[in-house]
């Protein structure tokens, strides 16, 4: 029996774009919500993002970070950067982790990203197990 190994993604590397990808999932972003609506298609949900990425005048530009450099994506119009962001983080945590790691919140279907080293969260933010545990300092 062959065991297949999860490849955990960079998140720190992802951030601050993956972070707003999971802000504007939170809100019901109807636009990032059509990306997982998609699956488990992989090619009409990579269609969606594209699109998103593309409508927006999405393109590249190297900025510089604390410890190096980093490719990031830039809108062509004002009003869509947290858009642009979200599309580039989700790309990203694809290109990084695969399709996987997009899910829905197994009580309410909430779109949401797992950054889980086992890639096994099933739960939205609102929906994980001791939330209010956490939320409210008692372990």
């Amino acid at each position: 029996m062959t065991r297949k190994h999860v490849i955990v993604p960079p998140f720190r590397d992802l951030d601050p774009a993956l972070e707003v990808a999971e802000r504007l999932l939170a809100q019901g972003n109807p636009r990032l919500v059509e990306v997982f609506s998609a699956l488990p298609d992989e090619h009409a949900a990579a269609g969606r993002l594209n699109r998103i990425l593309a409508g927006t005048g999405a393109s590249p530009r190297l900025v510089e970070v604390a410890n190096g450099w980093r490719l990031v994506q830039v809108a062509s119009w004002p009003g869509c950067g947290d858009l642009v962001a979200g599309a580039s983080g989700l790309a990203e945590l694809v290109a990084f982790g695969g399709w996987r790691r997009l899910k829905r919140c197994v009580v309410c279907a909430r779109a949401f990203c797992d950054r889980t080293a086992g890639c096994s969260r099933r739960w939205c933010a609102a929906h994980r197990p001791h939330a209010e545990a956490r939320s409210g300092g008692v372990l």
